[in-house]
């Protein structure tokens, strides 16, 4: 058997990125459905499970949203029951925005297994092996994290490539 080249072994690698984050989609909109819930409101409820409380805007520029559209996905958390609006203690004029109580049981109901089996997938690599995968994994996101912010950047006319765009400077 003969030994795939730094290239190839660069093209399979990033098929299989390309191949996980479609797997990753058709995941989320699966437990969106499940959930009730539109794949963006999924997105900012897992933002809020992160990161903790915080305003509309800041909600709204974590997931990409304008604040009216921002404040219409809040509207829809809480109607799932999902997050609240709370006075902020530091700042009574600041509303926050926090995951609620029940939010984490019914998301877990929705991915507790697949945590579970990621859990048991992982038990196969050495600490290592995680912190090369931890790495590698921080550096695809930051990768794709930065190209979709120059897409949001580009204002190429949807008929037209960028290539063809900027041949008509």
């Amino acid at each position: 058997m003969q030994a795939m080249t730094r290239d190839e072994l660069r093209r399979e690698v990033l098929q299989d990125m390309r191949e996980l984050s479609t797997a990753d989609h058709f995941m989320d909109e699966a437990a969106a459905t499940v959930l009730g819930i539109h794949t963006t409101d999924l997105h900012a409820g897992d933002v809020l499970e992160r990161s903790g409380s915080m305003t509309i805007g800041e909600l709204a520029r974590a997931v990409g949203l304008s604040p009216g559209a921002a404040t219409a996905l809040v509207d829809r958390l809480e109607a799932t029951g999902l997050a609240a609006r709370v006075p902020d203690s530091a700042n009574r004029r600041r509303i926050l925005v926090k995951p609620s109580k029940q939010a984490s049981r019914r998301v877990y109901a929705v991915f507790g297994g697949l945590i579970k089996n990621g859990t048991t997938f992982l038990d196969r690599y050495s600490d290592e092996e995680l912190l090369v995968i931890r790495d590698f994994l921080r550096g695809a996101r930051t990768v794709i994290t930065e190209h979709a912010a120059a897409l949001r950047d580009t204002r190429t006319a949807p008929e037209q490539s960028p290539g063809e765009q900027s041949a008509q400077k």
